[in-house]
């Protein structure tokens, strides 16, 4: 059975080159006519750590970081000369959460019942991620659904 794509959740770190990741995500939305979702991960911080964010901080701080993901949005639109708006035809929510990153990601795609994840990697080598690991390799391990890892070019970084 070909599997149906509906819905895609792609994970983004924010940085310039999430782009190239995110042209994976909107070519299948594409040619799925699927939605999108995009979601931002921000690592807790430690209980050790002594500030504390109040929750109109953490609301603000919410708030500047969805506006980055439109302005990165609107400027991949302008960047690809589309017709439209892409953000409004394919894109359904963007999500802001505060934890671990696989864990959330994991979490928001059963909470979506999304078809797909899509995110990309910058790769750190042999060593990184025997030893350590990366998010990438962690979602690939962990994850229910099918999880797209694109490869950041190297002159893109």
């Amino acid at each position: 059975m070909i599997p149906k794509i509906k819905k895609i959740l792609f994970a983004t770190d924010l940085s310039k080159n999430s782009s190239y990741a995110f042209s994976y995500a909107l070519s299948l939305a594409m040619q799925h006519e699927a939605k999108i979702s995009f979601i931002n991960v921000r690592e807790k911080l430690s209980h050790n750590t002594e500030l504390q964010l109040t929750a109109e901080d953490y609301e603000s701080a919410q708030s500047k970081l969805i506006e980055i993901i439109k302005a990165r949005i609107n400027e991949y639109d302008e960047l690809e000369k589309f017709d439209g708006c892409v953000y409004t035809k394919y894109i359904d929510k963007i999500i802001v959460k505060s934890g671990m990153p696989v864990e959330a990601i994991i979490r928001q795609s059963i909470e979506e019942e999304s078809d797909l994840i899509v995110m990309g990697t910058h790769g750190h080598g042999i060593l990184f991620t025997t030893f350590i690991g990366s998010t990438a390799k962690k979602m690939v391990q962990l994850s229910k659904i099918p999880v797209l890892v694109v490869r950041i070019p190297d002159h893109s970084a």
